[in-house]
């Protein structure tokens, strides 16, 4: 199945987001009532990686959608990353000591990436369409 790049990176980063935590794939196929192999099928591209999908494996992982999709996008330069290289600390849901109102703008900046990713995946659905 042909996946899209902005898909490819979201799996990248939840994939890197799992190994971080250390919790096994199973795991959280089992917390989430999946099948065994639906997520290594969504994250190697064989399933196609919802937006629903996404939703629900980022609060196991103590991510919330806006640090995850901020991350994604490169957004702030003062925002949160994932630990790891970076040295950053992973944000924790509810206990981000940041701002309500910069909390706010976070999201809106993660909202306008997603609707951005994908108004571009549907100009590549068309595009490949045309072929």
């Amino acid at each position: 199945m042909a996946t899209h790049p902005e898909e490819r990176r979201i799996a990248g980063l939840l994939r890197e987001l799992i190994v971080q935590s250390g919790t096994p794939l199973e795991s959280v196929e089992r917390t989430l009532g999946w099948g065994d192999g639906r997520l290594r099928d969504l994250l190697d591209g064989r399933l196609r990686l919802g937006f629903e999908d996404v939703l629900e494996v980022l609060p196991l992982l103590n991510t919330t959608p806006p640090d995850f999709f901020a991350w994604l996008y490169g957004f702030e330069t003062g925002a949160s990353v994932p630990a790891g290289d970076t040295g950053a600390r992973k944000a924790e849901p509810g206990n981000l000591g940041l701002s309500q109102r910069t909390l706010d703008r976070r999201f809106d900046q993660s909202l306008r990436a997603v609707k951005s990713a994908v108004a571009r995946r549907r100009l590549w659905k068309e595009e490949r369409g045309k072929t």
